[in-house]
């Protein structure tokens, strides 16, 4: 009996404890609320932000064409500054007076400008490199010149104002009715003598001069345009340039007779160039549809070679005689559904400014240099190609269970010696050979 009292007892016991643990909540009382992201305080690091307070951190130079001199601009807490750097004498000096320049600016634009928030773009020297011409953006509201629609609300644009000004004498002249160059078109490759510029059209090569290709620039749709078809068995999916890449349906349709880039390479001495022509004919389509486009959703129809699928894309190299006007295809297989691809020539920091940037391939005149890429990646061959013979010589070859991949190598003295970058599940190597 005193055994069940006890039992009795305890359970009594615990039954207090767990009441006593057990937390009410009265009508007044209130819970904590879960903190929220705090996204104003994380855009606070957004790179946009970020760059106004981190201002320059390095010297991007433009060099001159007449002398061994470059300008740069550089910006910190105090504003920016334009300097002339001339390495032979080791000095620097800024370009002009900011708060003068500042001044003389307010008195045209009438905006207030200062010398620590001079808005200065598209900075050039003159032919000559005596002057330098910019450009001023003001509050002044403009009607746009090429405007379509003049009724539209977007007919109006802020007036830019351009400048030139005299380094010798310190002297700012406004150029008025300034008609400002066009940018130039991303579909002409220029030879390295800027004789020709090649670019494609509905799926096939065709070239234009130089004086013809300025026209262009002004006026792609001009009449006098005299150009030069080079093939005439380009399709669609085994084009000789872009066809269509990246556009819908009905892009495609509507580009298809414009001018596209042909992405060829030239010879240093612009007698030859080569092309990368893939034929995706057989391979099978995939569709995206783009459902937030403006109006109603778009279509996209490409190739792509799924898993498993034997229909693979054949890529080949075509090499054209310019001057010729021959062209024949180089046997570069080496692996199962493989991938080529030509290296053009690095650019250099001193042809930035240059109306006319050629593009290259990496080499000489008697041959260039490739990548040949097995499709599971893990059979890389760097090679040359002789474009008298057409010989390819393997140079590199990179053999490894898993991914690879290679940078454009560095060639030196000529290509006597080669600097290559190869990379393994992360990991980076240079080596000289």
């Amino acid at each position: 009996m005193k055994k069940l009292y006890s039992l009795l007892f305890l359970l009594s016991v615990l039954s207090i404890q767990v009441s006593a643990q057990t937390k009410t909540i009265s009508l007044t009382e209130t819970t904590q609320t879960p903190e929220k992201a705090n996204y104003q305080a994380a855009s606070r690091f957004s790179p946009t932000k970020l760059r106004k307070i981190i201002y320059s951190t390095a010297v991007d130079p433009h060099w001159l064409k007449l002398s061994n001199r470059f300008w740069y601009q550089f910006e910190t807490p105090n504003g920016k500054t334009w300097y002339i750097v001339e390495p032979a004498a080791r000095s620097k000096k800024a370009l002009f007076d900011n708060a003068k320049l500042a001044a003389e600016i307010t008195l045209i634009v009438r905006d207030p400008f200062d010398a620590q928030h001079l808005p200065i773009e598209n900075l050039k020297f003159a032919k000559d490199e005596k002057s330098i011409n910019f450009e001023i953006k003001s509050t002044l509201e403009e009607v746009k010149k090429d405007r379509k629609d003049k009724k539209a609300a977007d007919s109006m644009q802020k007036k830019i104002f351009f400048f030139n000004y005299e380094l010798a004498t310190n002297k700012l002249t406004e150029v008025k009715n300034y008609d400002k160059p066009k940018a130039k078109p991303s579909w002409g490759s220029v030879a390295p003598d800027s004789s020709a510029v090649i670019f494609s059209r509905n799926y096939n090569l065709y070239w234009m001069d130089k004086a013809n290709y300025l026209k262009a620039v002004k006026n792609e749709d001009d009449s006098t345009i005299v150009e030069h078809q080079l093939t005439k068995d380009g399709v669609k999916f085994y084009s000789y340039g872009n066809d269509g890449d990246g556009e819908n349906n009905e892009e495609v349709i509507k580009n298809d007779k414009k001018r596209r880039g042909a992405y060829v390479l030239w010879s240093p001495d612009a007698k030859y160039f080569v092309l990368d022509r893939t034929d995706s004919r057989k391979v099978k389509d995939l569709w995206v549809i783009n459902s937030v486009t403006p109006g109603r959703p778009t279509l996209e129809t490409y190739k792509y070679q799924m898993p498993g699928e034997k229909e693979s894309p054949i890529d080949e190299f075509v090499l054209f005689n310019f001057a010729a006007k021959t062209q024949k295809v180089i046997n570069t297989t080496a692996f199962k559904d493989q991938s080529i691809s030509s290296w053009g020539k690095e650019s250099l920091n001193k042809d930035r400014d240059n109306e006319f940037r050629p593009s290259i391939w990496l080499g000489d005149n008697e041959k260039f240099y490739f990548s040949r890429t097995s499709r599971d990646l893990k059979r890389i061959d760097i090679c040359t190609i002789n474009i008298q013979t057409g010989a390819v010589t393997q140079l590199i070859d990179e053999r490894f269970n898993t991914y690879v991949e290679v940078q454009r190598p560095g060639l030196i003295d000529g290509g006597k010696e080669i600097i290559h970058w190869s990379e393994r599940d992360g990991w980076g190597t240079f080596l000289p050979i």
